[in-house]
């Protein structure tokens, strides 16, 4: 008996089933997709760095860097000592003063060295006897004594020898070449350069680590972890979702995309008609006959096999008359797999809008016998038939309303070892767990009437899948 939800009709619409599972598919081949992709391997790389130990000690290190515990500190405050000093100061300052420059230009001169030499002979004990002489005035050593006296009483001069025996310039002599000045020109040169001033406004800044290549790695890292795509794969990527998906694999489909059935796929005959007799059937219980192409039509992703008032004749059979020709009043038309594929266990699937339910268009499995057979749906009497014929004769079977019929339902049947189960838009009608079928099944869609119909029938077929488990 079908479920209670199938009587009520409390069912998931075939729109909302059909877009759902594309959803879920788009979503599914998306995340197979994001696997591979830039984007989530730069997440992982950065993620692995961030979370590191190195990168965060590094963190830690750039953070707890103090300047005054830095090389760059001590050699500044070293430089800045230094410039202080009295004796550099000074030297500095005697170096860009007008007094070195007057002394420099003297220094060395004829008239130093005049003024030198004339000292010198005065200063001599010589000299001084000489002055003492009635002879001196006039003579030549008076002249001098006279040049002597004038420069002596020279700015210029005086000046000089000031200069000369200053302290001042004994500092400049003292501290010029020196290593020490040397020293404050190195220090001074360095930190002048930029390297220093720029590692120097990076040790004294308290967003320093802001300004690393570590600081834009992580922002790049928080950034990405808050992408909607990185959200959404972390999400997905180890819940249960797809898994319906993932543990299935298609082994058979038909869209009906084309604009003719696929004759590598289909057999438009029944399958021992065509292997054996070579030619079309059909039961001599039924009033129609199977046609090769006249009573199928594909439009819009859709076949339609039409089962319509149309007189025939055609090979009918029967078990005890075997083959004989009879007169047909309707003609229909079948498809089957039987030579192209067959299978054990699976999930078999169609969208289908049944037609008429006093007609009869069936969607069914068989083997190599007429038995076992199973309807995964069929109509007639006015009803919607789901049945299994086993070998020894039984029909277990079940049925729900007619409504069924008028649009378009997913009907499955979930195959295992241990279980046939009927459904329709993913709610269970019949549920087997006897005599389950052993052997691949190949599937048949066809349309027919066992009864007198007024007008043409059609049976519209979206699509077939059959999935079976991953291993």
């Amino acid at each position: 008996m079908a479920s209670i939800k199938l009587l009520l009709g409390l069912i998931p619409s075939t729109e909302k089933i059909e877009q759902e599972e594309k959803a879920l598919t788009a979503e599914y081949e998306k995340l197979k997709s994001f696997v591979e992709s830039e984007k989530l391997a730069k997440y992982n790389e950065l993620h692995e760095l961030v979370n590191s130990a190195g990168f965060q000690e590094k963190k830690k290190e750039i953070e707890n860097l103090s300047y005054k515990n830095s090389e760059e500190y001590l050699k500044e405050k070293e430089f800045l000592s230094l410039k202080k000093s009295k004796d550099i100061v000074m030297y500095f300052r005697t170096l860009e003063s007008s007094a070195l420059k007057r002394f420099r230009d003297l220094d060395g001169s004829e008239k130093i060295k005049k003024y030198e030499e004339l000292k010198q002979l005065v200063s001599g004990s010589g000299f001084k006897e000489r002055m003492k002489s009635k002879d001196f005035e006039g003579s030549e050593d008076s002249k001098k004594l006279a040049e002597f006296r004038q420069m002596d009483s020279s700015v210029e001069i005086r000046e000089y020898f000031k200069f000369k025996n200053s302290k001042e310039y004994a500092n400049f002599l003292n501290i010029d070449g020196s290593t020490r000045l040397n020293r404050f020109n190195e220090l001074k040169e360095y930190t002048g350069t930029k390297e220093f001033l720029e590692r120097k406004a990076f040790l004294t800044d308290k967003k320093r680590f802001e300004k690393t290549e570590e600081f834009k790695k992580l922002q790049e890292y928080i950034t990405l972890k808050k992408d909607p795509d990185i959200i959404w794969f972390f999400k997905v990527k180890d819940s249960n979702k797809f898994d319906v998906l993932k543990n299935r694999e298609l082994v058979f489909s038909d869209e009906f995309e084309g604009d003719k059935i696929d004759n590598k796929k289909w057999l438009t005959n029944y399958y021992w008609g065509e292997k054996l007799l070579h030619d079309r059937y059909s039961l001599d219980s039924d009033l129609h006959f199977y046609t090769e192409k006249d009573n199928f039509e594909i439009r819009h992703s859709y076949l339609k096999i039409n089962t319509k008032p149309q007189k025939i004749t055609g090979k009918a059979w029967s078990p005890e008359k075997g083959f004989t020709n009879k007169e047909f009043e309707y003609t229909s038309g079948l498809i089957n797999t039987g030579a192209s594929f067959r299978q054990k266990y699976g999930i078999f699937s169609a969208k289908i809008k049944l037609g008429d339910p006093g007609a009869r268009n069936s969607f069914w499995l068989v083997g190599e016998k007429i038995t076992p057979h199973i309807n995964i749906c069929t109509t007639g009497n006015g009803k919607i038939w789901f049945s299994l014929f086993t070998p020894d004769g039984k029909q277990l079977k079940s049925k729900t309303g007619a409504k069924y019929a008028g649009n378009s339902y997913i009907f499955t049947l979930e195959w295992t070892a241990s279980s046939l189960i009927w459904k329709i838009n993913g709610v269970e009608a019949f549920r087997i767990t006897e005599n389950v079928p052993q052997e691949p099944m190949y599937i048949n869609l066809a349309g027919g009437v066992t009864k007198p119909i007024s007008r043409m029938t059609s049976m519209e077929i979206d699509w077939v899948r059959v999935y079976v488990p991953k291993n």
